[in-house]
């Protein structure tokens, strides 16, 4: 039996003028306007099975959280994989479409 997944860009006005913004519901802070990348695949399931593991556990630590996350996604297949890689896939085009000259700029490391 196939699960069919309402992931939230497909609950994104057509219209808005900020879809990303408003699919991954990030709030701006009021400071200097930073643009966050766009959310990959591990990035959209962990989202989500975070939530999932807080709310059965509230008292797990966050390490333990992102070890545990990072080997059960490791453990899935690319089928299992495959429909939160499109919709990063989604965001990937939402974000292009609100911030149009937006270039990802590594923070450059500075060595004593």
């Amino acid at each position: 039996m196939s699960e069919t997944r309402v992931f939230p860009s497909m609950r994104v006005d057509v219209d808005s003028t900020t879809p990303y913004t408003d699919a991954t519901k990030v709030v701006k802070s009021s400071g200097a306007p930073h643009i966050k990348r766009p959310m990959n695949a591990f990035m959209v399931w962990s989202q989500i099975e975070r939530a999932k593991m807080i709310g059965r556990n509230p008292r797990l630590h966050n390490a333990l959280i992102s070890q545990t996350l990072g080997a059960r996604w490791r453990k899935l297949s690319e089928k299992e994989r495959r429909p939160f890689r499109q919709e990063a896939e989604r965001l990937r085009l939402l974000h292009m479409a609100e911030f149009p000259h937006y270039k990802y700029k590594p923070r450059q490391v500075m060595y004593k």
